[in-house]
């Protein structure tokens, strides 16, 4: 279980005082951890008692925690599946999959996430060389050689990427910046990326959900490549069968899904507050 801190708290010296007393952890861990505007982790516990225990102690001093079971990192049916296109209209968004179009009001829009995907692998290094290996700043003609070669055998690619995540069903909607057709929305820069970060922002204004970017800084990343997620055996995806899914990335996926249920929650309790 994730005990898990919203992008609401303030980062000031005395919630990380508060923290401290709700936890009992050292100042410095807390602030490697946790940090003002992203969602991040607290502790990530086996047993479930525990983790309501640590989440109630940080509300009670003012914290905004919530819990969020660490398998929805690898939940079978969060499936991310890619959009070709959508409309904006008056009070809903109309997503265009493969064989069908899908309509969804605002409403049900929970959050978004806007990040970078990453397919393939980057070969690791067995050694970790220390200072004194480090090379000189200029490259000579055979580095360069040494460094095209190493990332041409890496197989590694890269491409923006944001995604819807809803309050009516458990699949993701991503918008995948090289293949989403941006023309009809009246978006054609030279740079996909821009045109993605137009569109979210326009979503997210739209909608009044939040735009989540902190994939980079988020301290929730780390907690989910530590520990080892159990995978859902045969469950089924909620999604239209027509559907196809993107490559799967190992970093942003996971902490994609469990960014999107922690935004759910934290706008279900809102409303029972």
């Amino acid at each position: 279980m994730l005990v898990m801190l919203a992008p609401s708290f303030d980062g000031s010296t005395d919630a990380y005082a508060r923290l401290v007393k709700a936890t009992g952890m050292l100042a410095y861990d807390l602030k490697s951890r946790l940090k003002p505007g992203v969602w991040g982790v607290v502790k990530a516990l086996a047993d479930e008692a525990q983790a309501n225990a640590l989440a109630q102690r940080l509300l009670a001093e003012g914290l905004p925690a919530l819990m969020v079971p660490r398998e929805v990192a690898h939940d079978g049916n969060r499936r991310i599946v890619t959009i070709r296109g959508l409309e904006l209209g008056h009070d809903q968004i109309v997503l265009h999959l493969r064989e069908r179009e899908m309509p969804i009001p605002f409403g049900a829009l929970t959050c978004i996430v806007r990040g970078e995907v990453h397919t393939g692998t980057i070969p690791s290094r067995s050694v970790t060389p220390s200072s004194a290996t480090f090379r000189a700043v200029a490259p000579s003609t055979s580095d360069l050689q040494v460094f095209r070669e190493s990332v041409s055998a890496s197989n590694f690619n890269a491409y923006a990427a944001a995604d819807l995540h809803f309050a009516t069903v458990l699949w993701v909607a991503r918008l995948d910046a090289r293949s989403f057709d941006f023309s009809p929305l009246g978006l054609a820069s030279e740079s996909p990326a821009s045109d993605l970060d137009q569109l979210v922002d326009a979503l997210s204004e739209r909608s009044g959900v939040r735009v989540d970017r902190g994939v980079r800084v988020s301290s929730v990343v780390s907690s989910l490549m530590q520990g080892a997620a159990s995978r859902g055996a045969g469950a089924v995806s909620q999604a239209p069968r027509s559907a196809r899914e993107s490559p799967s990335d190992d970093r942003f996926d996971p902490y994609s899904r469990v960014i999107g249920e922690a935004e759910r929650l934290l706008a279900q309790s809102r409303k029972v507050a």
